[in-house]
């Protein structure tokens, strides 16, 4: 493969991780508990009984003994901390 293709085909991937996470920005709730910053991405990785307001991608991480939900919502790491939700 010829290095301009290749540089062609990187670039095209980096625009579209960077469009993914552009769209993830919107979707990203307005305070979080347990952050990970990986990869230029920030997840919310929250558990509970319930997903917080705000949060778009909710899912059920265990069933029994009781049922547990987690936010596995992103966004761009833009260097912005979380907004911590626990009331001290």
């Amino acid at each position: 493969m010829k290095s301009s293709t290749l540089l062609v085909i990187l670039i095209l991937q980096a625009v579209l991780v960077m469009g993914i996470l552009s769209q993830a920005n919107a979707e990203f709730p307005k305070c979080c508990d347990n952050c990970r910053f990986f990869s230029g991405a920030v997840v919310c990785d929250d558990a509970g009984p319930k997903c917080r307001d705000g949060c778009v991608n909710c899912r059920v991480v265990q069933t029994s003994p009781k049922k547990t939900f987690r936010c596995a919502d992103a966004r761009a790491d833009d260097g912005t901390p979380c907004k911590p939700c626990k009331k001290h």
